[in-house]
């Protein structure tokens, strides 16, 4: 699955996490490229957005995809 790591991944409680993930592989699986999908903690109005970008497959013939993901804190 897609990792946030870093300053952001350390500004996010278990509930943004947990939200990003599912936005990250329900944005991975079946949206098309170039849509957003958004996530948003109504706890704490932390939110973010994936970006599918580009689907390829690689050397092996599996399926790849480029994004992008936006994370807002506070």
């Amino acid at each position: 699955g897609a990792v946030l790591g870093g300053q952001i991944g350390a500004g996010m409680d278990e509930q943004d996490r947990r939200l990003a993930e599912l936005t990250s592989q329900r944005a991975l699986e079946a949206t098309p490229s170039g849509t957003s999908v958004e996530w948003r903690n109504p706890d704490n109005g932390n939110h973010g957005y994936v970006t599918p970008n580009k689907t390829y497959r690689n050397s092996t013939g599996q399926y790849c995809r480029e994004y992008t993901q936006t994370v807002v804190i506070g």
